[in-house]
């Protein structure tokens, strides 16, 4: 009986570990370069690429238009960076792919140890 039990809860351990590698999640990027990046806040504003202006500097009164809204726990695959109005003390903003679109998205927002991502080009 011992051996039965035994030979069930190897065979368990097994089956739920096998289905735990299928499941795909997005690699962090951890601060290195392009890739996928958590958020750690609610509500947060992905907004349009909609003028010169907002292109230049990003920022809320430059890009207005705002396409969709992100939140903790998803992650925004983020393609470049550069200066723009300062949020929360970071004045970086990052161009994120989110929910089918692309936009910007004040860099403060992401989960990355600086304010600077390493490795991600400038837009």
């Amino acid at each position: 009986m011992k051996r039965l039990l035994y030979k069930l809860g190897v065979a368990t351990a097994a089956a739920t570990l096998a289905a735990t590698a299928l499941v795909a999640t997005p690699a962090q990027a951890a601060g290195h370069g392009e890739g996928w990046y958590g958020v750690w806040a609610s509500n947060v504003n992905v907004r349009q690429d909609s003028s010169e202006q907002c292109y230049d500097a990003p920022a809320p009164w430059a890009c207005p238009n705002i396409l969709t809204k992100v939140s903790a726990p998803q992650q925004v695959y983020i393609v470049c960076q550069k200066a723009g109005e300062t949020v929360g003390g970071n004045p970086y903003w990052v161009m994120v792919r989110a929910n089918g679109v692309q936009g910007w998205m004040a860099s403060y927002y992401t989960n990355n140890a600086t304010n600077w991502i390493d490795g991600l080009d400038i837009c």
